[in-house]
């Protein structure tokens, strides 16, 4: 056992024990290794003075948000002051300004009172009203529809347009005031709301109560002037909401929308008297054409013009006459009427423009592709008809 431990002890003294420099030393004994390790020791360790500070990364707040659980004002601070600061990540910007609307909305539902309320849910607002605000509109909608923050869900459907849903909201939760106030607000630039809201107003006596008919005639008169519904659309949907209502009867009397229909009538029967009065215009006008025209084709033309129709002067021979009835010296026409000046240059214009019209015309009276579109996108499908209908697009094809 002594021999042993005499011969570890032995290969304890033999053991290498390397300088911080391994690489170049050798053996400790060594004066030529002692002078490379010297030399290595110099070159490898570093001046204090060159080392470079160490950057300190903070990290994210989220880390922090535990530290002020059952701490919410204290919470709402620290978090308002984050944001404050200039260099922050987006990421982090998104984390806080989120849980800083979930804590403006949890402080608004503690029970202090309205004016508690109020004023939380003011801010809340405020925050998301903000147009760089990083926070996702599904965590907006989530956390309003959490706390029952009507407003929020209405701004962020606002920002995204879909204000058919604002109004749908109100209907559905029957809250007769806020539909009429968001129809007022949106309807401008929505006009199907109208519709809907006549659907809505008929579908039930206590909310049509609740509106008055003062504003079921708004309604129908907004949808009559900007043509939204045909008169025939209008009373099936008084008369089909009627029918799916109570036993208690109709919920739209024909004393609330006799005043529409009787509008309705007078109108269309103007609008007939006015048509039938510019339909015999154009037939007399296209009567005293065709007389016109055979009186040129069969008759003499009589030229009592006195003055050129160019320079004014008194008309002098030789002289050209037009069957415009318009009168010029020769002098006057371009080229001195040689080689036939065919066209009064006063006429020349229109005459040009009528041709050009009658071309365009004749060329699209083939493009039933071009019927078939612009058929498909009317409102007003009879006055397409009629209009291509002038164009000549109904007539046979013309062989040259």
């Amino acid at each position: 056992m002594a021999g042993t431990v005499g011969a570890v002890q032995n290969l304890t003294n033999l053991l290498y024990l390397p300088y911080i420099n391994t690489s170049s030393s050798g053996t400790p004994g060594t004066p030529g290794q002692q002078k490379a390790s010297t030399a290595g020791e110099s070159n490898l360790v570093p001046d204090p003075d060159d080392i470079p500070a160490p950057k300190y990364t903070a990290p994210p707040p989220r880390t922090a948000f535990s530290s002020f659980i059952d701490h919410p004002d204290e919470f709402i601070v620290f978090l308002e002051a984050c944001l404050e600061e200039k260099h922050i990540k987006e990421q982090d910007r998104v984390d806080l300004y989120t849980t800083l609307f979930e804590m403006y909305l949890h402080k608004s539902a503690e029970k202090k009172g309205d004016h508690n309320r109020e004023e939380w849910e003011t801010k809340a607002k405020k925050l998301i009203e903000k147009e760089d605000i990083p926070m996702e509109s599904s965590n907006v909608l989530l956390l309003s529809h959490l706390s029952n923050f009507r407003d929020g869900t209405i701004l962020v459907k606002e920002q995204s347009g879909l204000l058919f849903d604002i109004f749908r909201s109100y209907t559905a939760a029957k809250d007769t005031r806020g539909a009429i106030k968001a129809l007022r607000k949106y309807g401008p630039d929505e006009p199907q709301l109208y519709p809907a809201a006549l659907a809505y107003l008929t579908s039930d006596p206590r909310i049509l109560d609740e509106a008055g008919p003062d504003e079921l005639a708004a309604v129908l008169a907004r949808i009559d002037k900007d043509g939204l519904m045909a008169p025939l659309q209008v009373v099936q949907t008084l008369v089909g909401q009627s029918s799916l209502s109570s036993s208690a009867g109709a919920v739209a009397t024909m004393g609330m929308i006799k005043p529409y229909l009787h509008e309705t009538i007078e109108r269309e029967r103007r609008e007939i008297k006015a048509n039938r009065a510019r339909a015999a215009a154009f037939r007399a006008e296209t009567d005293a054409r065709r007389a016109e025209l055979a009186d040129l084709e069969g008759k003499p033309a009589v030229f009592q013009a006195t003055r050129c129709s160019d320079c004014g002067q008194p008309l002098e021979l030789p002289a050209v006459h037009f069957l415009c009835k318009h009168s010029f010296h020769q002098r006057c026409l371009r080229g001195g009427g040689v080689d036939g000046e065919s066209e009064c240059p006063l006429c020349a214009k229109n005459n040009a423009t009528i041709r050009a019209l009658r071309r365009s015309q004749l060329e699209n009276a083939g493009r039933h592709d071009l019927f078939k579109a612009e058929l498909e996108r009317s409102e007003d499908r009879f006055g397409t008809i009629a209009d291509w209908f002038g164009r000549g697009v109904m007539g046979g094809a013309k062989v040259d």
